[in-house]
């Protein structure tokens, strides 16, 4: 692998993009694809060296999937538990008043 393919030094002449820029979707073009991604397209052998770039391109890509994906859960779990505390407030908004008078007079030990 040259420079260019592991993102060394970015030849903005060349069609193909460098692996590290590679987000893992197929484009349409074929010729935009990494060389690594083309040479594995024709079942062409990968150096050793190769294989280890796209093994861990695709370990970074997935590592990001699992992030974004966690995100997602944790907003949305967030956003649920906020509209359910809102719904509740609304609904019931004599007995969150009362309860907030309860603790207010509470006495001081």
């Amino acid at each position: 692998m040259d420079k260019h393919e592991k993102g060394i030094e970015i030849d903005p002449t060349r069609t193909d993009l460098p692996l590290p820029r590679w987000k893992g979707r197929y484009s349409g073009d074929p010729k935009r694809l990494p060389r690594v991604v083309q040479k594995l397209m024709h079942r062409r052998t990968l150096s050793p060296e190769e294989k280890a770039e796209l093994l861990w391109r695709f370990y970074e890509l997935d590592q990001a999937a699992r992030l974004r994906q966690r995100l997602l859960v944790t907003a949305f779990f967030v956003i649920c538990v906020a509209g359910v505390t809102g719904y509740f407030a609304l609904t019931h908004w004599s007995w969150v008043l009362g309860q907030i008078d309860i603790w207010r007079t509470r006495p001081a030990k």
